[in-house]
């Protein structure tokens, strides 16, 4: 089995190259909660990034990430999604990836990168994957990476 180092490092080599896009949220102009989201992400890297900004359900700035901001803050987003216990986070992270269209923008080799993340929680937080109910969501987004390794 691979370590969380090593998955770590397969995503940041994946994603961790892409520049910082200008503007994080799809239409940051479009209200106050999309300039307020703007702000949040701007403030952070995806090294910086933490529950703070993103683990309120409620008031979830990446809901509203454009695909390129979304991809350049999966390093971050990787990384607390093995968090475990009150800083568990990996609800909000599969439902980012549940319905597919995060994936798609995605080059093959972030595919496989997000796999073995996918892959690796399989492996070593299964019961608090299943304790949060969140195992047919994984099992969902290991579908939707193993359909499009398929069609690459």
């Amino acid at each position: 089995m691979v370590d969380k180092d090593t998955v770590l490092a397969a995503i940041d080599k994946a994603f961790g190259h892409l520049s910082r896009p200008q503007a994080m949220v799809r239409n940051p102009n479009h209200c106050d909660e999309c300039a307020d989201h703007e702000a949040v992400m701007q403030a952070v890297t995806p090294q910086t990034v933490s529950l703070q900004e993103v683990g309120s359900p409620a008031w979830d700035p990446v809901c509203f990430l454009s695909d390129e901001a979304f991809c350049y803050f999966m390093p971050g987003l990787a990384r607390l999604s093995l968090n475990s216990g009150q800083d568990y986070y990996l609800s909000q992270f599969l439902f980012h990836l549940e319905q597919g269209f995060r994936i798609d923008p995605m080059n093959a080799e972030q595919r496989r990168a997000l796999a073995q993340l996918i892959d690796y929680i399989g492996e070593t937080m299964l019961d608090e994957v299943i304790n949060n109910m969140d195992d047919h969501g994984l099992a969902r987004v290991m579908d939707l990476l193993a359909e499009s390794e398929d069609e690459s």
